[in-house]
């Protein structure tokens, strides 16, 4: 199985960079087609009431301007780094609101690839957040700096019987055949351990098929969470890679009372494979 297309969010900064040559390597190892997307924002306009709106016109103008000048930077960077790793590449560039254009934008792409914990979202890059809500695609959040590969690294299945979780490993196949070693981990209370074994077995049969060699686990999450205790294995186990369905619960839900997604999109050093 392969990607035959690849979409990265592109901007102009070291952490795009870093980013963006990730996407060439997937593109190389896949042999995808690679579609680079910067989206300039138009910042709200201060204006003082009292001037009765004579500046915003002029201010509107102004702040195209610079969203224009934002995306032919971010363009130029991705054509310098493309050419330079020869990889098959296409370009977008908009202005609007950054996760609704990537969203558009996913439909042309298999997996989509979005900058974490970036200060620039949500007005100025994407949200990964959004954009896994929005998109209908697999999205791969890529940390600000990666303390591993995605490929050619261990990889760990955040494991539960949900949607979100059997979409996020369908989609990751690709990356997971890659892997050096997989480990299907479940997470709960220490007497769920046995409940959930003919479960991991059916995932490790599952992922057999597709010729990936996978070991089941279990991991008690009593005295933390369950997304400390993801990342705690992930570290563990040296993954380069989290396999994980994306907001099972609502998301509104998980920004109020906490959740794994939110703590694996704020917290992980490595890349997260998502699927909502």
């Amino acid at each position: 199985m392969t990607y035959a297309s690849l979409l990265v969010a592109v901007e102009d900064g070291p952490e795009s960079d870093s980013r963006l040559e990730l996407a060439c390597d997937l593109a190389i190892a896949f042999d995808s087609h690679l579609i680079g997307l910067s989206i300039g924002s138009l910042a709200p306009p201060l204006y003082d009431p009292l001037a009765g709106g004579a500046m915003v016109g002029e201010l509107l103008t102004l702040y195209r301007d610079m969203a224009e000048a934002d995306v032919e930077r971010a363009r130029s960077r991705f054509h310098e780094i493309v050419k330079a790793r020869g990889v098959e590449a296409g370009w977008k560039g908009e202005i609007g609101y950054p996760a609704e254009v990537c969203a558009r934008a996913a439909g042309a792409a298999d997996l989509v690839l979005v900058g974490g914990r970036n200060p620039r979202a949500p007005y100025h890059a994407p949200d990964v957040a959004d954009v896994l809500m929005r998109a209908g695609r697999p999205v791969l959040m890529v940390p600000p700096v990666r303390l591993r590969n995605p490929v050619g690294e261990p990889a760990l299945v955040a494991w539960k019987d949900c949607r979100e979780a059997r979409l996020a490993l369908a989609a990751a196949l690709p990356l997971l055949q890659r892997a050096a070693g997989v480990s299907v981990c479940a997470f709960g209370p220490a007497d769920a351990k046995e409940e959930v074994g003919p479960e991991l077995a059916e995932v490790v049969q599952y992922l057999a098929r597709h010729g990936i060699s996978a070991e089941p686990a279990f991991s008690a999450t009593e005295g933390s969470s369950v997304g400390s205790r993801i990342l705690g294995e992930a570290d563990a186990r040296r993954a380069g890679l989290i396999v994980a369905g994306g907001y099972g619960h609502a998301r509104l839900q998980e920004w109020a009372l906490g959740g794994v997604t939110r703590e694996l999109l704020a917290d992980s050093p490595v890349c997260v494979c998502l699927s909502h």
